[in-house]
């Protein structure tokens, strides 16, 4: 199977980086991110978050480590025999920060198979490389994703915690619970 997968929140445990980084610049104490919209959590400007990220974007995408399970799970997902994709909302110029990152943390991945939809929809990324199951964290992309047909394994966070999810849309708690759902899509695919 061709697998789609994000990265931030998904393979790398950024936003409790970024809660911290945050913090320290804006001078507050914000324990969780409830909110994907990160600028509204800290009550400031989308402009000057995004101006804060741009100063900072190659500290604040180098800081985080891999989320717990992500890379033994590529690495379970590879040797299955499936494709990995990775394809984040991270933009064309941030390639080499995350290519870097990719590789300091032995993360297994192809260069030409590092997909950047620069804060744009992922739907047509994913149609274009026929992709058929994406792992995401960020559920308004979820939501497109799944709508578009293909089925979305949602990797649970403090920022997606909408009770009723679409069809198409499977909630894990964690990447044993996501090898565990592309279990099922196996079986499917198999049978």
């Amino acid at each position: 199977m061709r697998i789609g997968v994000d990265i931030d929140g998904v393979i790398s445990d950024s936003y409790p980086v970024w809660l911290k980084e945050l913090n320290r610049h804006y001078g507050k104490n914000i324990e969780v991110i409830d909110d994907y919209d990160m600028h509204l959590v800290f009550d400031v400007p989308s402009d000057d978050m995004n101006n804060f990220f741009e100063g900072n974007v190659e500290r604040l995408l180098m800081m985080p480590h891999p989320v717990a399970g992500a890379k033994e799970g590529i690495e379970t997902l590879l040797r299955e025999g499936h494709e990995v994709i990775y394809v984040t909302a991270r933009t064309l110029e941030q390639k080499d920060i995350t290519v870097r990152w990719l590789t300091m943390y032995d993360i297994p991945h192809e260069h030409e198979q590092v997909l950047f939809s620069g804060f744009k929809s992922k739907v047509e990324l994913i149609k274009q490389w026929q992709i058929e199951v994406f792992i995401e964290d960020y559920q308004v992309n979820a939501k497109a994703i799944a709508e578009s047909g293909v089925p979305v394994l949602l990797l649970n966070t403090t920022y997606n915690q909408e009770k009723q999810l679409p069809k198409g849309i499977i909630r894990c708690q964690s990447w044993n619970e996501i090898l565990a759902g592309m279990q099922q899509f196996n079986h499917k695919e198999k049978g």
